[in-house]
């Protein structure tokens, strides 16, 4: 647990040194703006993060990058599909949360390095540190089911923002258990990146909307809905017969 909050809060530290690197840099007369600090700030971090968690040797199991069979990739994005529909609505109707980050992740995406960092950067490392890391650590003290359990909390309590903590964990729990079944990073890689990608697609596409239920309707958005819930149950009973 203790090793689990320390890779944590050294991410969060990495961020800030990075963040606070580039400010540096700006004060000495470079032209990089607000904007590009911080983008450079969050790649930085990332392959920072990335080199320490290999420095540890979080990243030396083989079987972390192996590839993962094609039916139970195929079921894990349906499995994925279906879950960020779900967390989507559940946002939705939760819009009455602050999202403190709104304005942050707009800048970003306003630039190609930024759709970079938050669509595949971002999401690989997570996947390094919340599942390849702080999963591991924590199937090592506890019982699966907890395990997972905390490590999807770890999951949401890291976004700090309250928009974004329930479905973060929620998602999270997905994202250990995948982890847990294969013992591979790709599965979570790949339901990561369809969330960031599907979120900045969303944002850029429809700017003007807020939820989900405004962009379809409330009669399309529970019919999709119930779809999605039956489609996850489905799925996650197809990933657990798989080898």
């Amino acid at each position: 647990m203790k090793r689990s909050i320390a890779l944590v809060l050294v991410y969060f530290l990495l961020q800030l040194l990075a963040t606070g690197l580039i400010a540096l840099i700006i004060n000495q007369g470079s032209t990089v703006n607000i904007q590009q600090t911080t983008v450079l700030g969050l790649l930085i971090s990332d392959f920072l993060m990335a080199g320490v968690l290999l420095y540890m040797g979080y990243m030396r199991d083989k079987k972390q990058w192996e590839p993962v069979a094609p039916s139970f990739m195929l079921w894990t994005f349906v499995a994925g599909i279906s879950a960020i529909f779900i967390t989507d609505t559940i946002s939705s109707l939760a819009d009455f949360l602050p999202d403190l980050l709104e304005d942050s992740f707009a800048s970003i995406e306003s630039s190609w390095a930024g759709v970079l960092a938050i669509t595949i950067v971002g999401p690989v490392l997570e996947e390094m540190l919340f599942r390849g890391a702080i999963t591991t650590e924590l199937l090592k003290c506890y019982n699966p089911k907890y395990a997972i359990f905390l490590s999807a909390l770890f999951f949401g309590i890291f976004h700090l923002n309250p928009a974004q903590i329930l479905t973060a964990f929620l998602i999270g729990l997905l994202l250990a258990w995948l982890y847990y079944k294969t013992q591979s990073l790709w599965p979570g890689i790949l339901v990561h990146v369809m969330n960031n990608s599907l979120s900045v697609y969303f944002t850029q596409t429809y700017p003007e909307e807020d939820s989900l239920i405004q962009l379809l309707g409330p009669t399309l958005v529970f019919i999709c809905l119930a779809l999605s819930i039956r489609l996850l149950i489905l799925s996650v009973r197809k990933l657990d017969r798989c080898k």
